[in-house]
Protein backbone atom coordinates (compact mmCIF):
# COMPACT_ATOMS: atom_id res chain seq x y z
CA UNK A 1 0.00 0.00 0.00
CA UNK A 2 1.41 3.85 -1.02
CA UNK A 3 1.48 5.76 1.95
CA UNK A 4 0.38 9.22 2.09
CA UNK A 5 2.42 11.87 1.47
CA UNK A 6 2.55 15.53 2.69
CA UNK A 7 4.75 17.34 -0.08
CA UNK A 8 7.36 20.34 1.22
CA UNK A 9 8.17 22.90 -1.41
CA UNK A 10 10.79 25.77 -0.28
CA UNK A 11 10.71 28.94 -2.19
CA UNK A 12 13.02 31.61 -1.63
CA UNK A 13 11.97 35.19 -2.22
CA UNK A 14 11.10 35.63 -6.10
CA UNK A 15 12.42 39.03 -6.33
CA UNK A 16 15.86 37.23 -5.27
CA UNK A 17 15.31 33.29 -7.26
CA UNK A 18 17.41 32.26 -9.83
CA UNK A 19 19.90 34.70 -9.17
CA UNK A 20 22.52 32.25 -11.38
CA UNK A 21 20.53 32.72 -14.51
CA UNK A 22 23.05 34.80 -16.24
CA UNK A 23 21.67 37.13 -19.01
CA UNK A 24 18.21 37.70 -17.93
CA UNK A 25 16.58 40.48 -16.24
CA UNK A 26 15.64 40.64 -13.13
CA UNK A 27 11.85 40.41 -14.29
CA UNK A 28 12.56 37.63 -16.45
CA UNK A 29 14.28 35.40 -13.22
CA UNK A 30 11.75 36.26 -10.63
CA UNK A 31 9.00 34.67 -13.29
CA UNK A 32 10.99 31.96 -14.15
CA UNK A 33 10.90 31.00 -10.30
CA UNK A 34 6.88 31.58 -10.22
CA UNK A 35 6.32 29.08 -13.43
CA UNK A 36 8.32 26.44 -12.07
CA UNK A 37 6.78 26.63 -8.63
CA UNK A 38 3.29 26.73 -10.19
CA UNK A 39 4.27 24.03 -12.44
CA UNK A 40 6.04 21.77 -9.82
CA UNK A 41 2.88 22.35 -7.03
CA UNK A 42 0.16 21.54 -10.02
CA UNK A 43 1.71 17.93 -10.60
CA UNK A 44 2.69 16.98 -6.90
CA UNK A 45 -0.98 17.78 -6.61
CA UNK A 46 -2.10 15.63 -9.20
CA UNK A 47 0.00 12.65 -7.81
CA UNK A 48 -2.36 10.42 -5.83
CA UNK A 49 -0.68 9.63 -2.79
CA UNK A 50 0.32 13.41 -2.33
CA UNK A 51 -2.73 14.50 0.47
CA UNK A 52 -1.18 18.23 0.38
CA UNK A 53 1.46 20.30 -1.09
CA UNK A 54 2.75 23.19 1.22
CA UNK A 55 5.17 26.02 0.14
CA UNK A 56 7.68 27.07 3.02
CA UNK A 57 7.73 30.57 1.99
CA UNK A 58 7.63 33.80 3.87
CA UNK A 59 7.19 36.02 0.32
CA UNK A 60 3.93 37.78 -0.09
CA UNK A 61 4.67 37.33 -3.56
CA UNK A 62 5.18 33.07 -3.44
CA UNK A 63 2.34 32.94 -0.72
CA UNK A 64 0.13 34.64 -3.16
CA UNK A 65 1.11 32.13 -5.81
CA UNK A 66 1.45 28.93 -3.42
CA UNK A 67 -2.63 30.00 -2.59
CA UNK A 68 -3.65 30.47 -6.31
CA UNK A 69 -1.89 26.91 -7.30
CA UNK A 70 -3.83 25.04 -4.29
CA UNK A 71 -1.15 25.32 -2.10
CA UNK A 72 -1.29 25.63 1.76
CA UNK A 73 1.82 28.21 3.07
CA UNK A 74 4.13 27.90 5.95
CA UNK A 75 7.03 29.78 7.11
CA UNK A 76 8.54 31.21 10.13
CA UNK A 77 9.96 34.80 10.60
CA UNK A 78 12.75 33.53 12.65
CA UNK A 79 14.09 31.62 10.54
CA UNK A 80 17.08 32.42 9.28
CA UNK A 81 17.83 30.09 6.50
CA UNK A 82 16.70 27.49 4.25
CA UNK A 83 17.43 25.08 6.85
CA UNK A 84 16.10 26.54 9.81
CA UNK A 85 12.40 27.14 7.46
CA UNK A 86 12.40 23.30 6.45
CA UNK A 87 12.60 22.08 9.93
CA UNK A 88 10.15 24.79 11.54
CA UNK A 89 7.81 23.92 8.38
CA UNK A 90 8.99 19.68 9.10
CA UNK A 91 7.48 20.07 12.68
CA UNK A 92 4.51 21.73 11.94
CA UNK A 93 3.02 19.85 9.39
CA UNK A 94 4.73 16.42 10.84
CA UNK A 95 2.98 17.36 13.84
CA UNK A 96 -0.44 18.47 12.37
CA UNK A 97 -0.64 15.05 10.30
CA UNK A 98 1.20 12.60 11.82
CA UNK A 99 0.21 9.58 9.95
CA UNK A 100 1.67 10.98 6.59
CA UNK A 101 4.95 11.12 5.12
CA UNK A 102 7.00 14.39 4.83
CA UNK A 103 8.88 14.62 1.41
CA UNK A 104 10.96 17.97 1.03
CA UNK A 105 10.90 18.52 -3.07
CA UNK A 106 12.87 21.82 -4.50
CA UNK A 107 11.09 24.26 -6.37
CA UNK A 108 13.38 24.36 -9.31
CA UNK A 109 12.68 21.05 -10.70
CA UNK A 110 10.99 22.09 -14.14
CA UNK A 111 10.99 18.62 -15.76
CA UNK A 112 9.77 16.60 -13.32
CA UNK A 113 6.42 15.49 -13.84
CA UNK A 114 3.76 13.64 -11.78
CA UNK A 115 4.86 9.98 -12.67
CA UNK A 116 7.86 10.95 -11.88
CA UNK A 117 7.07 12.07 -8.92
CA UNK A 118 4.72 9.36 -7.90
CA UNK A 119 7.23 6.79 -8.90
CA UNK A 120 10.03 8.21 -5.96
CA UNK A 121 7.36 8.10 -3.18
CA UNK A 122 6.40 5.10 -4.15
CA UNK A 123 10.43 3.97 -3.66
CA UNK A 124 10.55 6.44 -0.55
CA UNK A 125 7.70 4.58 1.34
CA UNK A 126 9.53 1.50 2.01
CA UNK A 127 11.85 3.59 3.83
CA UNK A 128 12.02 5.48 6.95
CA UNK A 129 14.41 8.39 5.19
CA UNK A 130 15.44 8.39 1.44
CA UNK A 131 17.04 11.52 -0.78
CA UNK A 132 17.50 11.75 -4.37
CA UNK A 133 20.83 13.31 -5.46
CA UNK A 134 21.13 16.31 -7.88
CA UNK A 135 22.63 15.46 -11.62
CA UNK A 136 26.06 16.24 -10.54
CA UNK A 137 25.75 13.62 -7.67
CA UNK A 138 26.28 16.38 -4.70
CA UNK A 139 23.44 18.37 -4.47
CA UNK A 140 19.89 17.06 -2.85
CA UNK A 141 16.70 17.35 -5.35
CA UNK A 142 14.34 15.36 -3.24
CA UNK A 143 13.87 14.22 0.95
CA UNK A 144 11.38 11.85 2.11
CA UNK A 145 11.20 11.11 6.19
CA UNK A 146 8.67 9.99 8.56
CA UNK A 147 9.80 11.92 11.70
CA UNK A 148 10.21 15.39 11.73
CA UNK A 149 13.44 14.61 14.15
CA UNK A 150 15.02 12.97 11.59
CA UNK A 151 15.88 16.18 9.60
CA UNK A 152 19.00 17.31 9.58
CA UNK A 153 20.43 20.79 8.71
CA UNK A 154 22.56 19.53 5.66
CA UNK A 155 20.69 21.07 2.58
CA UNK A 156 22.89 22.78 0.87
CA UNK A 157 26.55 22.47 -1.36
CA UNK A 158 27.82 18.74 -0.65
CA UNK A 159 24.40 17.49 0.97
CA UNK A 160 23.69 14.65 -0.64
CA UNK A 161 26.92 13.00 0.61
CA UNK A 162 26.21 14.14 4.17
CA UNK A 163 22.65 12.80 4.16
CA UNK A 164 23.50 9.12 2.81
CA UNK A 165 25.69 9.51 6.03
CA UNK A 166 23.41 10.12 8.32
CA UNK A 167 21.52 7.18 7.07
CA UNK A 168 19.20 8.39 4.39
CA UNK A 169 18.81 5.80 1.80
CA UNK A 170 19.81 6.84 -1.54
CA UNK A 171 16.61 5.57 -4.01
CA UNK A 172 18.58 5.33 -6.60
CA UNK A 173 16.59 7.12 -9.09
CA UNK A 174 17.83 7.21 -12.38
CA UNK A 175 20.57 9.46 -13.94
CA UNK A 176 18.43 10.98 -16.90
CA UNK A 177 15.18 11.59 -14.46
CA UNK A 178 14.07 15.27 -14.37
CA UNK A 179 13.68 14.42 -10.75
CA UNK A 180 17.61 14.69 -10.59
CA UNK A 181 18.04 18.23 -12.52
CA UNK A 182 17.22 21.21 -11.15
CA UNK A 183 17.70 23.98 -12.91
CA UNK A 184 20.11 26.54 -11.89
CA UNK A 185 21.06 28.50 -15.11
CA UNK A 186 19.67 29.01 -18.10
CA UNK A 187 21.88 26.28 -19.91
CA UNK A 188 20.25 23.93 -17.19
CA UNK A 189 16.63 25.17 -18.42
CA UNK A 190 17.58 24.68 -22.31
CA UNK A 191 18.85 20.90 -21.18
CA UNK A 192 15.76 19.86 -20.56
CA UNK A 193 13.36 17.82 -23.17
CA UNK A 194 10.76 20.70 -23.87
CA UNK A 195 7.92 17.75 -23.62
CA UNK A 196 8.96 17.79 -19.71
CA UNK A 197 8.77 21.30 -18.58
CA UNK A 198 4.91 22.30 -17.30
CA UNK A 199 2.87 24.59 -18.85
CA UNK A 200 3.73 27.67 -16.79
CA UNK A 201 7.26 27.18 -17.54
CA UNK A 202 6.55 26.65 -21.36
CA UNK A 203 4.84 30.09 -21.33
CA UNK A 204 7.41 31.19 -20.01
CA UNK A 205 10.19 30.23 -22.63
CA UNK A 206 7.63 31.71 -25.22
CA UNK A 207 7.71 34.78 -23.28
CA UNK A 208 11.44 35.25 -22.34
CA UNK A 209 13.45 33.24 -24.98
CA UNK A 210 17.00 33.51 -23.37
CA UNK A 211 19.33 35.18 -25.86
CA UNK A 212 21.85 33.12 -28.35
CA UNK A 213 21.13 29.75 -30.21
CA UNK A 214 21.47 26.32 -29.00
CA UNK A 215 24.91 24.81 -29.99
CA UNK A 216 24.25 21.40 -29.36
CA UNK A 217 24.20 19.29 -26.07
CA UNK A 218 25.03 20.54 -22.77
CA UNK A 219 27.88 19.35 -20.64
CA UNK A 220 24.57 18.11 -18.17
CA UNK A 221 23.17 16.72 -21.08
CA UNK A 222 26.36 14.96 -21.84
CA UNK A 223 26.45 14.01 -18.36
CA UNK A 224 22.99 12.53 -17.94
CA UNK A 225 23.12 11.34 -21.33
CA UNK A 226 19.52 13.08 -21.69
CA UNK A 227 18.22 13.69 -25.99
Amino acid sequence: MTAPWTALVPAKPLARAKSRCAGLTPDARRSLAAAMLTDLVGRLRAVPAVRSVVVVTTDPEATGLALASGAAVTGSARATGLNDEVADALALVGGAAPATGLALVMGDLAGAGTADCATALALAARHRRAVVGDADGTGTTLLTLRDPADFRPFLGPGSLGRFRAAGYRDLGVAASSPLRRDVDTVAHLLSLPPHTLGPATRRWLAAFPPPGPRRGPSPLERRVGAP
